[in-house]
């Protein structure tokens, strides 16, 4: 008795979120990434809200508090590793590879959804930097299952794409647009469910913030972040930190040639949308595919605004990957699909061969969160800073890079897991001062931010001093350099000076 075509995509589809997670596992389940700002954003405050603090009210959460609570629920539950870390980066990455797979299929033919499924898990991972914990992880993949419910099409589907869009906009708040457009695109027989499926989750996320005491500390910061957040995060459509012109440099020849093809696949997120957006109006013109698609991915390129880096339009970019792939399969002659396949299939297999290569690169570590890979390069540097500072220690790390107070288990002595000059106000300063001055933490890792190395991640910040003057002023004043000195990627180990 033959499978039916719905339940063979299932078991398709579950096969391919097996085969990710266990690439994933393998290759980023222990991973430290060094230079990675936004990971130990989200691992700091979720361990300390694991152990009993309240987001808004106890710590400064510079997101919704969804993906916060995923990654505490999972440190309560399996304790505080790397690992466990790691595991909704696991699941959501391989989660977005079987959705992509199934709507693919859904879509077109299963081997279509093959392709599309290999080009977005290859180009996808080979950015290992970007394989970290990052609440824009968790909000796509919610609002990528909302979606595939909605072209199920069914009433449980809607309601259940109610609540996966609602919690997508628990994680990134950006995301209640993808909502509002959901809701203009909805048949009326799909909108009462949808709309009671967003409303549980928002009731249901409202009533936790509430009983915390935290429902108004919470619509404080939103308004802060509205007010702060794009004071220095405004960045190209597409753009890469220190830009594109430096990707070519000292290029040739050939090698620019090379380069230029690298850089194309690379830019993949920001290319997809656009060449998805005119293949896919064609096709809604012509009749052959419906707008609610096409409707959705403008939304999720939007939500990425004021950022929409490279590295943000990753973050949306499963749904890129199936409208082009589909609508170029769509335009394509019957049986010649194979020859426009062949390049980039080639493209994205050298792509992860070169993700194998970089985990090649690490050597393993002990440390207090298990056992890690490290990048050979950071090795030493990393043992020689978790043998001065020892678990339970205090420890302030300015004014960015919080994956050090995860990986040391170290206290953080302020409510601020980092301050952003620009985006943080003199107020935000003034009481991180105030809580180091009343518990001064033993250790510091201190960056010293240029100019030129600030405006190269944020390069809409000219003219914003990159320094908060009185507080570095007070860690000079108070603190030194280790003997001998030691510097882990740019920040520096000082400790507090021995007259205190």
């Amino acid at each position: 008795m033959p499978i039916p075509s719905g339940v063979k995509r299932i078991l398709l589809s579950a096969t391919v979120f097996a085969a990710v997670a266990i690439f994933l596992f393998i290759l980023q389940g222990n991973r430290m990434v060094i230079e990675a700002i936004d990971e130990g954003v989200l691992l700091e405050p979720a361990q300390r809200i694991a152990s009993g603090a309240v987001p808004y009210k106890d710590l400064f959460i510079h997101m919704g508090p969804g993906s916060y609570w995923i990654q505490a629920l999972v440190f309560k539950l399996w304790g505080v590793s790397m690992v466990t870390a790691r595991i909704p980066l696991i699941f959501d990455l391989a989660l977005q590879a079987a959705l992509v797979f199934w709507l693919s299929a859904r879509l077109s033919t299963n081997m279509t959804a093959a392709l599309a499924t290999v080009l977005f898990a290859c180009f996808q991972t080979a950015n290992t930097a970007a394989m970290i914990g990052q609440h824009r992880w968790d909000s796509a993949t919610l609002a990528l299952i909302g979606i595939c419910f909605i072209v199920e099409g069914s009433t449980i589907g809607y309601l259940a794409a109610g609540v996966a869009m609602g919690a997508a906009a628990w994680c990134t708040p950006s995301l209640a647009l993808l909502i509002i457009t959901t809701m203009a695109c909805t048949a009326r027989r799909g909108l009462v469910p949808f709309t009671a499926g967003v409303s549980i989750t928002a009731v249901a996320g409202g009533i936790l913030l509430g009983l915390q005491g935290a429902l108004i500390p919470f619509w404080d910061q939103m308004q802060w972040l509205r007010t702060n957040y794009s004071t220095v995060n405004i960045t190209p459509y597409g753009a890469v930190n220190g830009g594109i012109a430096g990707v070519f440099e000292g290029a040739e020849g050939i090698a620019k040639v090379v380069v230029l093809i690298m850089l194309t696949c690379i830019e993949l997120p920001a290319i997809l949308p656009i060449t998805a957006t005119a293949i896919w109006g064609y096709l809604v013109y012509k009749k052959q595919q419906q707008v609610f698609l096409l409707v959705s991915m403008l939304a999720l390129v939007i939500t990425a605004y004021p950022r929409p880096d490279l590295g943000h339009l990753a973050f949306i970019a499963g749904l890129a990957y199936v409208m082009t792939v589909v609508g170029i399969s769509s335009l394509v002659p019957a049986g010649k699909g194979i020859r426009y396949a062949i390049v980039p299939l080639l493209l994205a297999l050298a792509f992860a061969s070169n993700t194998i290569g970089t985990w090649r690169g690490t050597e393993k570590i002990e440390s207090p969160v298990g056992n890690l890979q490290v990048d050979k390069a950071f090795k030493v540097q990393m043992q020689q800073v978790l043998s001065h500072v020892r678990p339970g220690q205090s420890l302030y790390v300015h004014p960015y890079m919080p994956v050090h107070y995860f990986i040391t288990q170290a206290k953080n002595p302020t409510r601020f897991s980092y301050l952003c000059p620009g985006q943080m106000t003199a107020t935000e300063e003034a009481e991180a001062l105030r809580h180091l001055k009343s518990n001064p933490p033993q250790w510091l890792l201190y960056q010293r931010l240029t100019t030129e190395g600030f405006l190269r991640v944020f390069p809409s910040a000219v003219g914003i001093d990159p320094h908060f003057r009185t507080l570095e002023t007070w860690l000079e004043q108070n603190y030194q350099p280790v003997n001998p000195p030691l510097s882990l990627s740019g920040s520096e180990l000082w400790q507090l000076n021995p007259s205190r």
